[in-house]
Formats: structure tokens, sequence, C-alpha cells
């Protein structure tokens, strides 16, 4: 029972679940008399917790008006613990206070602080290790503002034992940095830090309520009190004719023994309303309802069974007894199922889930007209997630706490220029930067770098170097070049050119060391050459782009010259902690944080994230003065910020309709729910024993994980439907010209030939790319074509130089060049040795990358099948010799007369059909392959010793047989109801193919056959 009338009271609270600024602003207008003087409150000055209330309260008035124009009060966002909102500038002006100083000004000076403490001691400590250090010491003293007076002098007396005293008094020499160094730092430079100064504001608005009173209403609403800023200003509004106190979630009826063990407790979600009623000199009993509440029975029951279910630890053993005297007639079932009543407790597999059954409740919601739903998290990526899901059904809402300055336009764009500047010549840094969307480089330019330029290996140092190789890009000598392209051309080489010089005036290569202030004005100097003007800087995300630039030039100072990877990490990580405004909110659905939820409401509230360390999350470790420590020089205990949050939980749980949400798994990993969902679910089960998971289900008609169930359901499928692909083109579009290898890839995986004869889809060298096999093949298929070709080389050496140059072209290291150079250069005498041997045999000299074709028809249609012959040698007899250069394993000769590997025996063929013009019709007796690699071999094909005469296949029977192999797949895919399919045989496919995923393998065989 409270001991004063709600007309005498000068402090009120409005229950947990009350839709607070909406009560609040009902209050005020029947008070007032709004409705017929629009005028009433216009004098009125109103605090509240945060902007955002302090906007959402100012429409909850108009609404209170009828919707009609009013003079809206004075509203002032007052900054509760968790809040970056500054004080009001009246009160900073009634103070006459000095400017606060800046967040990065004030690291900067620590900054320096702390690398002079440690020079002193032992010079070099890392700039990064000193940054790292100032930005705990600006933690420490914002918690020592936010708790009060702090008595620093007792540190040194705190060692508990003398293993510790050691160590301690260190600890304490280090921390007269902020005990007696800062405030002469603070004193010298006329500032005041941010929180101290929000504390002096409010004891100026304090004296200046004192003495000159106001006669209009001045009301403080919703914060709990948790600064010594807000306690002042209640305790001064307290004193005022007209001031008023309205609490948050005051539990009043709370009994004695358990108001003992809360104030003992600072993670209990009443510690801080109690800690306020202390310094306000009231009771929970003292303190009334807000005037006008309509009770709600199933909200109260709500409530009291929240305020039971986060009791502190100590007073849960009699909570049988508890639920039994709170339930009218001691019938503790029914009282906790009317509690329930429009609760739901859903654990999802996995947070991914937990993103899709939110977004599926929110867009259920839109379903019923004029209805509205929040979702609350700390979890910044789960809220962006369900924000992401939402947009498939075309519904934009955007977190209110934004996104990350990192992934806006303007700040990647920022990062990415600052990420290239180190090494400029990097392709993937380079086409990064060319493909943002701020970038103001003509799109064709880029495309022609990507395409023509960049791709492959990186054989390039510099841009100088890769100008060079622009310009010298060739197409093959049977295609023209179309007059468009040299013009890119062109355009490349001058672009990359002029990219050089202006990189080279900067001299920030990725080794250099420099000041903080010099690398960052290289990255705005090349962000701002290379964006669209007015970007990167126009815009909320190019705003704070350029505030964060100014900061770090502020905070750079310190540190000295460090290397550019430093300066980078550094940006890159202020980046991902400032948040800038994603858009437009939705009319009916928003995603908030915990703070931005505060004194918020909605038709239904969505919890997310409850686990531990999310929700609520675990305090950071102190890094220089221990727990034990704490209390004793009065630094408030770190529990207190989860007794915040569990008032927050505690507040939107007890809305009408709302819904909990915790993971099994989160960041693949195991996760635990939180504290606040096992103790709700123990004092169900206590009442209700197996029918509390009943209990706290959502209705079957409106279960998110059935509906998630029904949405992941395939669909039943007719006969024979397979999602396999199945071209059949028509039979004018099939090709009539394939290489030798082509026709094996006919073989081995149809789908590729469809791909890319068809389609013309041609598959592009990643950007960057590692030297593979195929690559290592070609460099070294050219170099023993230039050895052929030169008659004055004939050493070992000249080879091995050959083969290292044209490896070194195609983007091999130096480093495998030298691991691998003495295996080089006995394959390379291995391969002279041989040569040697077979010359005798040899009629002239071998001719190497000779090119040959054969036409024939194919049901009447012409086909030509082409070819490029590494080496052919004329034999004594008049027959001819082919050999495959190989630089892995070659093909078995299994395989090769299993009719898999065709592509020997048909450049055999081209060669009895005189199609290599130079030679004529001509026998083919020797088909061999030379491995040369890391390893030399010569194998021919049917000269192995066959297990019996019938296994026996000469050259020409293996020719033969391929001919008549080629001549029916040739006739099969020329009928038109004849699929390309995809590898329809994997045990006959070598290798992954470029066009599995775009055939979807993974989906249609179950196998994982591409990342």
């Amino acid at each position: 029972m409270a001991d004063k009338s709600a007309a005498q009271s000068k402090i009120f609270t409005m229950p947990a679940g009350a839709n607070f600024l909406a009560e609040l602003a009902r209050g005020l207008a029947v008070e007032s008399g709004l409705k017929d003087n629009p005028e009433a409150l216009a004098d009125a000055l109103i605090y509240v917790p945060n902007r955002r209330s302090e906007r959402a309260l100012a429409f909850a008035i108009h609404q209170a008006a009828g919707g009609k124009a009013c003079l809206l009060p004075s509203i002032r966002a007052l900054g509760d613990l968790d809040s970056d909102d500054p004080p009001p500038s009246a009160e900073a002006a009634f103070a006459r206070l000095p400017p606060a100083l800046e967040a990065t000004e004030r690291l900067g000076a620590l900054t320096r602080m702390v690398k002079h403490y440690f020079d002193a001691i032992s010079p070099g400590m890392p700039a990064v290790a000193c940054l790292s250090a100032a930005r705990e010491l600006a933690r420490l003293l914002d918690q020592a503002a936010l708790s009060g007076e702090v008595d620093w002098s007792d540190l040194q007396h705190l060692a508990p034992n003398a293993q510790l005293a050691e160590h301690w008094q260190q600890a304490v020499k280090f921390l007269q940095i902020i005990t007696t160094h800062w405030p002469a730092h603070l004193e010298q430079a006329t500032r005041m830090d941010p929180f101290v100064r929000r504390a002096a504001a409010a004891k100026a608005m304090a004296e200046h309520w004192q003495d000159q009173p106001p006669q209009t209403p001045v009301i403080i609403a919703g914060s709990t009190g948790a600064t010594p800023a807000s306690r002042i200003l209640m305790q001064a509004a307290m004193q005022l004719p007209t001031g008023r106190v309205i609490l948050p979630g005051l539990d009043t009826e709370v009994d004695p023994a358990t108001l003992a063990q809360i104030v003992e407790t600072p993670s209990h979600p009443q510690f801080a309303l109690l800690r306020t009623l202390k310094a306000l000199g009231r009771t929970p009993g003292s303190v009334a309802l807000w005037p006008g509440l309509l009770a709600r029975p199933e909200q109260d029951a709500r409530r009291r069974l929240l305020h039971q279910a986060l009791t502190p630890a100590q007073r849960t053993s009699d909570w049988t007894l508890k639920l039994a005297a709170l339930a009218p007639h001691g019938d503790a079932p029914t009282f906790v199922r009317q509690a329930l009543d429009g609760l739901s407790l859903i654990e999802a597999s996995d947070d991914v889930e937990e993103a899709q059954i939110a977004a599926l409740l929110m867009r259920e919601t839109l379903e019923h007209e004029t209805q509205t739903a929040a979702l609350v998290t700390p979890d910044a990526s789960l809220a962006r997630q369900v924000s992401a899901l939402l947009k498939r059904w075309q519904v934009d809402v955007p977190p209110s706490a934004g996104r990350p300055l990192s992934q806006t336009d303007a700040g990647s764009f920022v990062l990415l220029v600052a990420a290239w500047m180190a090494d400029p010549a990097h392709p993937v840094h380079l086409m990064a930067v060319l493909n943002h969307a701020i970038c103001k480089i003509d799109q064709d330019l880029a495309r022609y770098l990507d395409q023509h330029v960049l791709r492959g290996p990186r054989t390039w140092t510099d841009l100088a170097a890769l100008a060079k190789l622009a310009g010298a890009q060739k197409r093959p000598a049977h295609q023209e070049e179309p007059p468009h392209l040299s013009d890119l051309k062109r355009e490349a080489v001058t672009f990359l050119e002029t990219l050089d010089l202006t990189l080279d005036k900067m001299d920030l290569h990725e080794t250099a060391i420099v000041s903080g202030q010099s690398w960052l004005q290289a990255v705005v100097d090349l962000a701002q050459g290379m964006g669209r003007a007015p970007r990167p800087w126009s815009g909320d995300d190019g705003a704070a782009m350029s505030a964060l630039m100014r900061d770090l030039a502020n905070l750079a100072g310190p540190m000295g010259d460090q290397p550019g990877q430093v300066w980078f990490d550094l940006l890159e990580a202020e980046a991902q902690q400032i948040s800038v405004a994603a858009g437009l909110p939705h009319p009916r659905l928003a995603i908030w944080g915990p703070l931005e939820a505060r004194l918020q409401s909605a038709d239904r509230v969505i919890l997310a994230g409850l686990n531990e360390d999310v929700w609520p999350a675990q305090p950071p470790a102190d890094a220089f003065v221990p727990r034990v420590f704490r209390e004793r020089i009065g630094l408030s205990d770190p529990d207190e910020r989860i007794g915040l949050a569990a008032h927050d939980f505690a507040q939107l749980a007890a809305v009408p309709n709302v819904t909990l949400l915790t993971s099994k798994r989160r960041s693949d990993k195991p996760a635990i729910a939180s504290r606040w969902l096992w103790r709700l679910k123990t004092l169900a089960r206590g009442a209700l024993g197996e029918a509390a998971k009943e209990a706290l289900a959502p209705p079957r008609d409106l279960d998110p994980v059935a509906w998630l169930r029904a949405l992941e359901t395939a669909p039943t499928l007719p006969d024979g439907f397979t999602s396999e692909p199945r071209p059949t083109p028509p039979v004018a579009a099939r090709p009539t010209r394939l290489s030798v290898t082509r026709i094996e890839r006919l073989i081995r995986d149809p789908y590729s030939i469809y791909c890319e004869s068809i389609l013309k889809l041609r598959p592009l060298d990643p950007l960057d790319a590692p030297t593979d096999a195929r690559l290592r093949g070609v460099a070294i298929h050219k170099a023993l074509e230039q050895f052929e070709n030169t008659s004055t080389l004939r050493r070992v050496e000249d080879l091995l130089d050959l083969v290292e140059a044209e490896l070194r072209k195609g983007g091999e290291s130096e480093a495998d060049l030298i691991a691998l150079r003495e295996r080089r250069r006995d394959v390379c005498a291995e391969y002279l040795s041989w040569r040697d041997r077979v010359a005798t045999e040899i009629e002239g000299d071998p001719m190497t990358e000779i090119v040959g074709q054969y036409r024939f028809s194919v049901q009447g249609t012409p086909f030509t099948l082409t070819s490029t012959a590494d080496r052919l040698e004329r034999r004594a007899n008049g027959h001819l010799a082919i050999l495959d250069f190989k630089t892995g394993r070659p093909p078995s000769e299994k395989q090769v007369r299993a009719g898999l590997n065709p592509q020997m025996p048909l450049q055999g063929l081209i060669a009895r059909e005189g199609g290599y013009a130079a030679l004529g019709r001509r026998q083919v007796d020797a088909l061999t392959y030379v491995r040369f690699g890391t390893q030399f071999d010569v194998r021919s094909l049917g000269a192995a010793v066959p297990r019996s005469k019938i296994d026996a296949r000469s050259v020409p029977d293996l020719i033969a047989d391929a001919e008549a192999g080629l001549e029916r797949l040739l006739l099969a895919f020329a009928s038109p109801d004849h699929p390309y399919l995809s590898a329809p045989r994997p045990e006959r496919v070598a290798h992954e193919s470029d066009y599995s995923r775009l055939a979807r393998r993974a989906e249609w065989t179950g196998l994982e056959t591409y990342d």
C-alpha cells in the first residue's frame, strides 16, 4: 500500500508491460486538458532517457491530443548508462562549463601518456600496445565518472597479501596516469571528461532550480537513475513544487526480505531502481502508480511471475510457496497459465533459424491491418540477418542501430582504397576499387582491365610493369582486334601510367614507415580522386567517414611514425565500431536494440538473442583494477550492466504479446539459453509440471516453426521429374568443329561443351590466381618449343633457363623455382639424353606445335576435327611418330583403349588422313607420351606387353578404334533428342568442371562438388 495518494505523490511508476510513453502522454493530456487547450503543455520540461524516446514521446503527445495541432513541451534526452546522448545544452550553459574533450583527442592524449610511461621504463613499446592500454584507461575513467565519487588515493593500500604487493605497486604507479597526470592535463587544456561534464551540468541545473524554482511542470520520466547525473536531477525535481519522477517497472510489492537481497545483488533488474529510491529517500511502497492505468489481470499475473523468476538466487528456495501465495485462492497452475497467456518461448536450432523465425513473425504481422511488431535484440548480426530476410518479401526494415560504417558505401570505398594503396598493382584490390559504385572510373575500362589484363597469375610487381603488360596484350593471330578494344587498351595503359605517377609521389609502399596524418591524407586524396563527386564525403555515411578521418588524424600524433598496415588496421577497426543510420523506418515494423527499445512498445514484441554472453552479455574484464578492489575505492560493480539488461528484459517480456527466442548454437558453436529463460522455465515447470512445455509453446495456428518447416518442405514433384540439366539444343546450333581435347570432354562431360560451344560461356581465370598444373604445362610447352627452334641452344642450362623463364612469366614464385631447380635440372638432362638417343631414328628436324585438321561429314553435315600436335617426328621408314608432352601423369593405355582419352589416337587419325598439310597422308606407328615436369618419363601406346594376344592393339588399331568411337559419339549428338548431360558418369571425370556450379550438381546429386 502506498503511504501517499497519487494526487500528493511526486514519484510514480508504470508497471512492466505498460506502454510507457503512450500512458505518460495520456496522463499528461488528461491532467492538463490538452485536447481543449493546445498550449496546456507548452511550458512543461520533460526528461526522457534517450533521443529515440524523445521523438517517440512527441508523437505520443500529438496522438493524446486527438491528432490535433498542439504546442509540444520541451523534451530533452537525459542520457542513461548505456547512452551516448550528451547532456542538454541548457544545463551546460548554466554551469558555464569548459567544453568536453573529444573522444579521439582524449584517447590520443592518454596514448601519449602511456607511451611516455613505458619509454621511461623500457623504450620500444609498440604504439599499438600503447593505444590498447589507453583505451582501457579511458574505459576506467568512464566507469569512475558513472560510479560517482571514486577514491583513487586508496589504491596503494589494496594489495591483500605479499604475493600481490609488488605487482600491485607497479599497477598503482601506472594508474597515476589517470589519478595524477590526467587531471593536470585537463586543467591545462581547460577541458572536461564527457561523463564528468554531464554530472557537473546536472549539478548546475539542480542549483539553478533551487535558486529559481520553475513554476511549470518538470518531469523526469523513464530513467532508472543509473547514472549520478540522472539521480542529481531526480533529487532536484523532487524538491520542486511541480516536479515529478516517473520510474519504469518498479516492483512496489517486493517483500522486505527480498528487498534486502536485491540491494546486495547488482545483477538484479530492480537494483538500479532501489538505489535511486534510496538516493531520493523513498521506499518502494511510497511510490504511486501512474494515474489512469487500466487494471489487466493477465498483465498483472505476467509481471508478478517475471518478478519471481528474476528474484535473487537466495530467495528461490520457496518458489512453490510464493506462487501459491501470489495466485488467487492458492491456485498456482491457473495463475501461471494466465501469466503465460500471450508469451511464447521458442528454442531454435541455431542463430540462422532464429533469424528466420523472427522474420516470419514480423512478416505475418503485416497480414493484420494496423498491427505493429518490433524485434528487440542486442545481437547486431542477428538484426541485420532479419532485415535481409524481410527483403525477400520486399519489406524494408533497417535496424535502428544502423549499419557499421565499414559496410556503408562511403566506408567500404575508403577502406578498399586504403587496402589497395599498400600494393597498387594487386589485381584483387585494384578491381575491388574499380568495381565499387562510388568509383568514377568508366566501367568499360574497368571491365577491360578485369577480363583482358588482370586475370590469371600475377606476373608483374608494380603499376609500371602492369601498364607495359596491358599495352602488350594481343589477341590470337586468327582473331582481329575490334576497334573499341584497341581504344580501351590505350585508355588502360594511360590510366595505369597516371596512377603510377600519382602513387609514386606519395611514396606509401607496403613497408613504408609514415605518420598517421600523412597516411590518412593520402587515403583522403586517393578516395576523393577515384570517387564520383561529391562522394565519398556526402550523405550520412560520408559525413561519418569524414569525421572518423578527422578524429583519427587527431589520435595519430602520439603514436608516431608506423607502417601503413598499422594505420589501416586502426582505420578498419574504428570504422567497424561506428554505426550509421540505414534508412527510413518502416511504419509498422521495427528492429531495435535494447537501448532503443526502452519505453517503446508494439502489438507484437520479439525478444531474440536470449543466450548467455549475448543477452545478457558478460561485462568485460577489467585490465587494471580487479573486481575485489573496485568496491573499496567506489567503482560500480560490473554486474550492474547485467541488472540493467535484466530490467530491459523484464519490461519487454511483460507486454501482452511477446515471443522469446533463443538458439542451441550461435556462430556454429554450442550456446546456452539465457539465465532468465532457465528461471522462467523452472518456475513454470514447478507449477505445471510437464504441461509447462505446452504452456510456453506458441499457439498451433501461430507457430512460426511450423511456418518455417512448411517453407522448407519441397513440393511434391511429378513422376520422372529431375533437376538435372538435360539441354537438347537444335541440331543446327550444335558444334561442327571441335578439337581432340574437346572430344574427350564431350565424352566425359557433354554439358561443358554445351556451355562453351553453344551458350558461348567462357570461364575467366581468377584474379591473382596461383600457378596451377595447366599454366605450368603451357609454360613448359613454350620452353620446349623455343629450345627446339633455336639452333644455338644445346646445353642443359640453356633448357633449364628457358623453362624457368617461362614458368616465371606464368606466375611461378621464385621460392618454388629455387626449391625445384635441381629436380628440373635432372629432368632437363634426362630429356636431352633421350633426345640424343632418338635423333638417329628421325628423318630431318622434329616439328613442334603443328596445327592440323580433318574434315568429314556426320549424316551429311560437315564436321572438322582439329588438333595442335606438340611434336611430330618423321621416321626413316616414312612413317610418323606423334609425341605429346605432359607435366603430370599421362593417361594409362587402358584409359586410351577404353576410349576415355582419345586425344592421341585422334591426332593419329588426322595425320593418317593428311590433316597435317606439310606431311601429307602418313601412317602413324608411334603414339608417345613424354612426361616433362618434376619427373621425366617416356611411354608409348601399343608398346605395353599384353596379357594375351586378344588384348594386343597396334597403333593403327588404336587409331581405327578411336575413329569408330568418334563416329558413334557424333552420330549420337546429331540426334535432336540427345541431351548434353553434366558428367553422366562421375567416375570418368578427371577434374572438376568449370561448369559444375552452373549445372547445380550439388543440388541434384547431393554431393558437394564445389565450395
